[in-house]
């Protein structure tokens, strides 16, 4: 519901949201589908994030792709309209964020360097630290049934880019807790 109502609550009013249940056995569906505005679809098996993800980004419209996972929110109402206002052309945003390591709070910057420089050395290979252009990902696809999905997919679409930017101001909060895909065995 947080992760929800961060999203809702966004000054920015021009965007899809799509929720994908993916056999989730809490009631997540439930509260998804409480919201108007949010296109809730479900997967056929369990198909962990990849294909939760793979399912998303077949439906979306949108110019740009922002991954948002359920135990994580938009930083303040306005994290979208700053999005907005700092996009130009770029295949792929870098987007700093605040993380939340079991109550440790950790504000993550992202360095500007070259993408080369990025690839090399970035420990943040997560999708949900980036924004995409769809195009750039449009034939792309997660790995589905496995953990760290998005590691390669990341790693492709910034070999990909050939224009990116960072966005300076905290854009959500990555909530670390326990029995997630993150720290689960």
């Amino acid at each position: 519901k947080e992760c929800l109502d961060s999203v809702m609550n966004q000054t920015f009013k021009n965007y899809e949201v799509i929720f994908i249940d993916d056999c989730s056995t809490d009631n997540s569906l439930e509260i998804a589908s409480s919201y108007k505005n949010v296109q809730v679809l479900k997967t056929k098996h369990n198909s962990q994030a990849g294909g939760a993800r793979n399912l998303g980004m077949k439906k979306a419209k949108g110019e740009y792709i922002v991954f948002l996972d359920s135990d994580d929110y938009f930083t303040d109402k306005y994290s979208l309209e700053k999005l907005v206002n700092h996009i130009t052309d770029e295949d792929l945003i870098f987007i700093n964020y605040t993380k939340n390591n079991f109550g440790i709070i950790t504000e993550m910057r992202e360095p500007k360097t070259s993408m080369a420089k990025k690839i090399e050395t970035t420990k943040n290979l997560g999708c949900p630290t980036k924004v995409f252009k769809r195009k750039l990902i449009k034939d792309m696809s997660f790995a589905e049934g496995k953990r760290y999905e998005d590691i390669m997919f990341t790693l492709e679409a910034m070999c990909r880019s050939t224009k990116h930017s960072t966005l300076k101001d905290s854009f959500f909060t990555y909530r670390k807790v326990a029995n997630s895909n993150v720290t689960s065995t």
